[in-house]
């Protein structure tokens, strides 16, 4: 492949950074509990947040989807990015009917 390349202390590294950051995740969501920083207000900011990133990424999609559409035609690139669209949609979809039945 490429010379230099150690593939095994590239691997070793992907777990010891998902452990790190676990590890971060766990501290500061154990922190922010005892301080009181996920109240009401807290999670109103995320949900709209979460919001706009949805529609955010369904336009990058559909950008990405014409570009590999006109450059390159049907081909892998276009069908790997209908299946994102699709499990994004569906995703939505999902959470949507979650959110209706407990409202």
């Amino acid at each position: 492949m490429y010379e230099g390349f150690d593939i095994w202390a590239f691997l070793s590294g992907l777990p010891l950074g998902l452990a790190i950051s676990g590890i971060i995740f766990y501290f500061s969501r154990r922190k922010g509990r005892k301080e009181r920083r996920f109240d009401e207000r807290y999670t109103n900011i995320h949900r709209q947040a979460r919001s706009i990133s949805w529609g955010a990424t369904t336009a990058a999609i559909l950008v990405a989807w014409a570009i590999v559409m006109i450059v390159e035609g049907p081909k892998l690139a276009f069908f790997i990015l209908a299946a994102i669209w699709a499990i994004h949609m569906i995703s939505y979809g999902i959470g949507a009917a979650i959110a209706n039945k407990q409202n």
